[in-house]
């Protein structure tokens, strides 16, 4: 029986919750009804969110210092930028931090 068949065969008998390692599988009922417990656990490991046996999200610890950054990973704006910035830094090349600090600092005294 492989890893998949016993996962399948586990959620079948409607179990509400399955620990392989530091992944906590949880059903959507359970998530429903148990939220709190849920986000506990995922402090210490991803929980996969089931639906009808089949992986629909996962649910991981964020921290504050994750989550700062969390806006800008996900800005459509801010990544299509950064591209455009890579892109004419392998195009052009850059400075140095010290080349780029003393221009700024003549330009802003």
């Amino acid at each position: 029986m492989t890893d998949y068949d016993l996962k399948t065969r586990i959620v079948a008998i409607n179990v509400a919750t399955i620990r392989r390692g530091t992944i906590i599988f949880a059903n959507v009922r359970e998530l429903k009804n148990k939220t709190s417990d849920i986000l506990r656990k995922a402090e210490s490991g991803d929980v996969v969110i089931t639906s009808q046996g089949k992986p629909r999200a996962v649910i991981t610890a964020v921290t504050e210092e994750d989550f700062e950054d969390y806006p800008l990973e996900h800005n459509p704006m801010f990544l299509t930028a950064l591209e455009k910035a890579r892109a004419e830094y392998i195009r052009k090349g850059g400075i140095r931090p010290e080349a780029y600090l003393k221009a700024r600092k003549g330009k802003h005294g």
